[in-house]
Formats: structure tokens, C-alpha cells, sequence
């Protein structure tokens, strides 16, 4: 008689204190398919890096390894921002400093208001590391869109209300989470990460 062994669980750390994104995440990630054998968590309260790569891999990298090697565990990181064509890609990987409680969101709008190219992308980087701080995967996406002529919308966080979906004619923060989360670039990189993990779970436990 073949005796039926159970799949053994894995948990993994989202190597972030932003809930917002956790939450963007997790819906990702169930879209997705992501294994139920695989759970995900948020980082202890007050987990914080020195960001101070100039690349989002970086980034996401030293958050995902920082975290793993301190509590011994398998962790993930998200690093993103939006790229202003015309301010030469900026703010780019500081998007979340110059952000300031909304400020650096109008301050785009106006710096941009009158220049001819108004492209812009959202940039997602996602880096997954072992127990022992080695990067096992890592990938980015980009979204392309417009920057808005003022923000609309109150879905979604951050820069949400100023990037205009391609196709759409509506802001980031006017379409329903569901479709945000099948098209934006972070979307596209959990995907990828989920592609992956999925096909590494058994060696990740053994």
C-alpha cells in the first residue's frame, strides 16, 4: 500500500512594513495560483533598510537579504517607483522619499504640465532570498503610461492617481484593483515570481 505523503508548508517573509503593498501583493499572488502550500508574511514590526542603491534590484535585494539572514528565513522584497521621462527618470528608486504625504505627487504634475513628453513607467523589482542571505531569483517589470494633468482617482496608493493606464484613459487609482492587478508592473513581477517559485517548491523544502 503506497502511503500519501503530505506536501510540507513553506513560509516565506515579505521583507516590507507596508502593508498596502502586502495586501496589492497577496491578491497578486492568489490571481496567480501561488502554491497553498506556500504561505506568506509580513516582516517583523519596525523592519527597516538604508535604501540606498541607485537600482531597484539593488534595493530589493539588500531588503529580502537583510531580512533572511536575520531571522534565518526565506524572504522576499519589492522595490519600485515611477520613472518621469522628461525629469530624466526621476524620482526613480527615491520615489518614496519624494513622495512627502502627496507633495512630490503634485510636484511632478506641474514639472511636466508643460513639456511635450509626458511618458513615464512604474518600475517593480522583486528579489527572493535563502536563509542564508543568497538571492535564488530576481526580476523587473516596467509599466509604461502618461503622467496625468492632476491626479484622479482614490484607488490604489502612492502614485497611483497620476499615472494613466495605457488603453484606458483613466489613472492607476480610477480602474478596479482586479484589473490593476493583472496589468501593472508589479503585476507582471509577481507573476514571474510565482512562475518560479512554483517550480522551485520542492527543492526550497528539502
Amino acid at each position: 500500500m503506497l502511503l500519501k505523503v503530505m506536501n510540507k508548508p513553506i513560509i516565506i517573509y515579505f521583507a516590507s512594513s507596508n502593508k498596502d503593498k502586502l495586501t496589492e501583493i497577496k491578491s497578486i499572488l492568489l490571481q496567480n495560483r501561488l502554491s497553498k502550500n506556500i504561505r506568506v508574511t509580513l516582516a517583523p514590526k519596525g523592519f527597516s533598510v538604508n535604501e540606498n542603491s541607485n537600482t531597484f534590484i539593488g534595493n530589493a535585494a539588500k531588503k529580502a537579504k537583510t531580512l533572511s539572514k536575520k531571522l534565518k528565513v526565506y524572504a522576499f522584497s519589492d522595490d519600485s517607483g515611477i520613472e518621469v521621462f522628461a525629469l530624466d527618470r526621476k524620482p526613480g528608486v527615491k520615489s518614496a522619499r519624494f513622495f512627502r504625504n502627496g507633495k512630490g505627487l503634485l510636484e511632478i504634475v506641474e514639472k511636466v504640465k508643460y513639456r511635450k513628453n509626458k511618458k513615464c513607467c512604474f518600475t517593480c523589482a522583486i528579489v527572493f532570498s535563502s536563509p542564508k542571505g543568497k538571492v535564488l531569483f530576481k526580476t523587473q517589470k516596467s509599466w509604461f503610461g502618461m503622467v496625468s494633468e492632476k491626479p484622479k482617482g482614490k484607488n490604489g496608493f502612492g502614485y497611483d492617481p497620476i499615472f494613466i493606464v495605457p488603453g484606458v484613459n483613466k489613472t492607476s487609482a480610477q480602474i478596479s484593483s482586479r484589473l490593476k492587478n493583472k496589468i501593472s508592473h508589479r503585476a507582471m513581477a509577481v507573476a514571474s515570481f510565482v512562475k518560479w517559485i512554483n517550480e522551485s517548491y520542492k527543492h526550497l523544502t528539502k
